[in-house]
């Protein structure tokens, strides 16, 4: 098993908790691809040793429904862009557990929820040249 750090977050950009969660489902379904085209091969091995018809079982995520309870706040952060001064709206979530309840006396009903669904879409069709 690798070496992984865990770190607890306190506060984070909400665009960033929900990059991250897509890319984990991505990576989780890339995983689960690979795994399938791997067994295919040992079994393309196998089914003329044995002359069964054997094939890999591909597994498939066709929807993920996430569901994110946690404290929200917006504030305003100053920025630059060519050379001048911009400000922006940041909207930070903070996970509802323990240590946050704990540190900032947290009272959890006043939690808000972020509701997302990833749902796999069928590639694009391919166009052929004549």
């Amino acid at each position: 098993m690798a070496n992984e750090v865990i770190q607890e977050v306190l506060s984070e950009p909400i665009a960033e908790m929900l990059k991250d969660v897509g890319r984990a489902v991505a990576e989780a379904q890339r995983d689960l691809d690979q795994h399938a085209m791997a067994t295919e091969v040992a079994l393309a091995e196998v089914r003329e040793q044995v002359g069964y018809d054997l094939r890999a079982t591909w597994y498939h995520m066709p929807e993920t429904e996430i569901e994110i309870k946690m404290s929200i706040s917006m504030s305003w952060e100053e920025g630059e862009k060519g050379g001048k001064k911009l400000w922006r709206r940041s909207l930070r979530g903070a996970p509802l557990n323990a240590a946050y309840k704990n540190l900032f006396d947290y009272d959890a009903a006043g939690t808000s929820v972020v509701k997302t669904r990833i749902v796999s879409i069928p590639p694009a069709p391919t166009i052929e040249a004549e």
